[in-house]
């Protein structure tokens, strides 16, 4: 441990000995590093190599002065670079990075710890996120349940620098969702890598939309909102203000069979997702998304068979910029979908083995609307409804097998200062089944959030 403390003080005073040797003499006219509160990495604001202020260096050439001895001829400069060669050094920063420290290269930490007091009035099988298809129906299961949590706390890790290709950026986040006695071992929530317009890494699907999600305080939020996260490969040019997006992305079949001891479900292809969003005005956009699937299982000493998977997706985002409320709707419909909708992930309803030799998608709707009253400055709230079915079950499903869900929430979110939040929320799930048996569940969060 000791060894290891010495050895980061070493590292330390060698950077910061590196870092005061390699400043060159002129010095641009912010003194170097921006603050927190600059632009951010992507935003317009002018430099002083871009036509902003002039630098002490550019300042000098309009008088007149003595020629400089010749030196060795510079290296030749490499057509279309966007590198400052004034800017050097790495910035270590706690917060989200500037535009300056994206041309210099950065490294960059943030946090959020969330604790959540959870009391459920009416049993539900997950105690931590409400998951409305985890409602038992028929259990011997009652009486008031309390829990507490923090497992959504988070951790974000980044880096990043300009190249000739784009903004060059890797980000690797987790959260505490692993597996352990305490439920505290970290989870790795998303890892990827960008250069302009290209991502490979573990992130949120191409299949949904991100910025029409409604900020509620449980963890999960609707059951009908396409929510999965996936390893990928990802285009996503952007055209003016259209976004273009198409992935492929890690299969990850969710396949009821006929006999799992002597069946075996086989990933053929990758998941194919494609997406168009178009942002008109600052909190205002709409997306469009499509998805093709391929499912293959086979058995030990039988027959074989696949089938294809498809979906649409619509969503939208609404904010009133004087109030700053906003709104949002999702609507997706398509066969073969359940990994990738929050209550139907891991209720084997991608597909279904109906007969030997004989593979079929299972077709589902789902959707949910939201509205997020700004009350006042640090005053807000989160109403939503959701809604779920499984269209057409194969008739070989047991009766017990989901049908459809409601998820009804609302909640008040107080944020006296940026980086500190806590509220309340309360929520409503229902659940029913294929042979009409239905239940109800209750839940009461208490949250704090910090942010760092």
């Amino acid at each position: 441990m000791r060894r290891a403390l010495h050895g980061g003080l070493l590292c330390v005073l060698l950077l910061v000995a590196g870092g005061a040797l390699a400043l060159p003499s002129p010095q641009a006219p912010d003194g170097g590093t921006p603050s927190a509160g600059g632009p951010s990495p992507m935003s317009d604001t002018p430099t002083a190599t871009d036509g902003g202020t002039p630098s002490i260096a550019e300042e000098a050439t309009e008088t007149e002065q003595p020629e400089p001895p010749k030196t060795e001829e510079p290296p030749e400069e490499v057509p279309g670079a966007i590198i400052d060669p004034e800017l050097t050094g790495i910035v270590v920063r706690v917060g989200p990075a500037t535009e300056e420290d994206l041309k210099r290269g950065y490294v960059t930490f943030r946090g959020r710890i969330k604790v959540d007091v959870n009391y459920d009035f009416r049993p539900i099988g997950n105690e931590e996120d409400f998951v409305p298809a985890s409602i038992p129906i028929g259990s011997p299961l009652r009486g008031n349940n309390l829990n507490f949590n923090a497992r959504q706390s988070r951790l974000f890790f980044e880096g990043g620098k300009l190249s000739s290709l784009g903004p060059l950026v890797g980000h690797v986040s987790a959260d505490f969702y692993g597996e352990g006695a305490s439920g505290g071992n970290l989870r790795v929530y998303e890892a990827y890598a960008t250069i302009g317009p290209l991502l490979a890494g573990r992130k949120w699907s191409t299949f949904m939309g991100l910025e029409a999600i409604p900020d509620t305080l449980d963890f999960q939020g609707p059951g009908s909102m396409l929510a999965a996260r996936r390893e990928m490969l990802r285009y996503a040019p952007t055209l003016g203000p259209l976004l273009l997006q198409v992935s492929l992305e890690r299969p990850d079949p969710d396949i009821t069979l006929g006999d799992v001891e002597a069946e075996a479900v086989r990933t053929p292809l990758p998941d194919l997702a494609g997406s168009v969003e178009w942002d008109f005005a600052e909190g205002r956009n709409v997306r469009v998304a499509s998805m093709a699937r391929w499912f293959s299982y086979y058995a030990f000493d039988g027959p074989e068979d696949t089938a294809v998977g498809w979906g649409a997706m619509f969503n939208g985002l609404w904010t009133w910029k004087r109030t700053g409320w906003r709104a949002s709707a999702q609507v997706h419909y398509g066969s073969g979908l359940g990994s990738y909708i929050s209550d139907l992930a891991g209720q084997g309803l991608d597909a279904v083995v109906v007969a030997p030799g004989r593979l079929e998608t299972v077709d589902s709707l789902g959707f949910y609307v939201g509205l997020e009253p700004q009350w006042t400055e640090w005053l807000g709230s989160t109403f939503v409804y959701g809604y779920l079915e499984v269209l057409s079950p194969p008739a070989s499903l047991p009766p017990t097998t989901l049908k459809r869900t409601h998820y009804l929430s609302g909640n008040i979110k107080v944020r006296p200062v940026p980086s500190f939040e806590f509220g309340s929320e309360l929520l409503f799930g229902r659940r029913e089944d294929l042979d009409g048996a239905g239940d109800n569940a209750v839940r009461l969060i208490l949250s704090t959030r910090f942010f760092y």
